[in-house]
């Protein structure tokens, strides 16, 4: 399949509904026709409680829409939970297994301490990184054996978090089962610069998040202690790619030239007019890149 084919998208804007997910039958449908009519053909894959993967999968066809990687959180750093967390990452890579696919993003959990002070790397702990990269390597190596790569997700408000977080997981898990899958909007608001990392990890990436960023609201959310979900809410420091200030051209130009992994955006909530407006903005804006021309591949 050409790049295009691999652009897909995270539904959350259809789907938000005050601080939860509303995944009822109809918001599902109106979701799905929205993102069909936007021009994509794949989405970023979670499987709703009352559905099984193959209705899942069926649903998503039924709007000419594939599955691409979803998205499995754990709390890898309580030792006393890992079996459990392991299970629940095998569980999950099977039902991606089941939708046809070979790749899910992995991530820690959020906590408290990082959402109140999201981005600046709070309470870090180098003992917790290495108990977190031993338990994720485990969560990745029984996703492997469900025919899965997990890769990791590092996110803001989470204790992967910082630079030195994140390459010290992949340093640790390196020549293991653990792939990445980097979000050039988390990497870059906890001050890293994602064309660096995809550059250094390039090997281990196997499907990447693709979000823009506001950094004049970062960089306010960051000054005044503003909490994540007013950061993302009320700052709206996520931006469609290609209208914040962000090099996503550097990013996708540091993966391997042969990259055949998943392209996903992600916009967590609007910053461009409605749901619907923001994923064709988003769509059309990637397109545009040199990187996604039709004879790319």
């Amino acid at each position: 399949m050409s790049r295009r084919e691999h652009l897909a998208i995270n539904p959350l804007p259809f789907l938000l509904e005050g601080s939860g997910l509303d995944l009822s039958p109809e918001r599902l449908h109106a979701t799905f026709a929205d993102i069909a009519r936007a021009g994509y053909t794949a989405v970023h894959a979670d499987v709703p409680p009352d559905l099984t993967p193959r209705d899942y999968g069926a649903l998503l066809a039924s709007y000419g829409l594939r599955p691409a990687p979803g998205y499995f959180g754990g709390f890898f750093d309580r030792l006393n939970e890992r079996d459990a967390v392991v299970e629940d990452a095998r569980r999950h890579a099977a039902a991606a297994a089941e939708l046809g696919l070979d790749t899910m993003f992995i991530a820690q959990h959020m906590c408290d301490a990082r959402r109140a002070r999201p981005a600046i790397g709070v309470e870090p702990s180098a003992e917790r990184v290495e108990i977190m990269a031993d338990g994720l390597e485990l969560a990745a190596q029984a996703a492997r054996a469900e025919g899965v790569a997990a890769a990791l997700h590092p996110h803001v408000g989470s204790w992967i978090e910082t630079e030195f977080e994140v390459r010290g997981v992949l340093d640790r898990t390196r020549g293991g089962a653990l792939a990445f899958g980097p979000d050039t909007g988390h990497l870059a608001f906890a001050g890293m610069d994602p064309a660096a990392l995809v550059a250094d990890y390039r090997d281990r990436v196997t499907a990447i998040h693709l979000k823009d960023l506001d950094t004049a609201a970062a960089d306010r959310v960051r000054r005044d202690a503003v909490t994540y979900f007013d950061a993302t809410r009320a700052h709206r420091v996520w931006a469609e790619p290609g209208t914040g200030a962000l090099d996503l051209p550097a990013a996708l130009d540091a993966l391997p030239p042969d990259f055949g992994g998943w392209y996903v955006v992600e916009v967590d909530l609007p910053k461009h007019g409605t749901p619907f407006d923001s994923a064709v903005l988003s769509r059309e804006n990637l397109l545009d890149l040199p990187y996604f021309a039709e004879d790319a591949r």
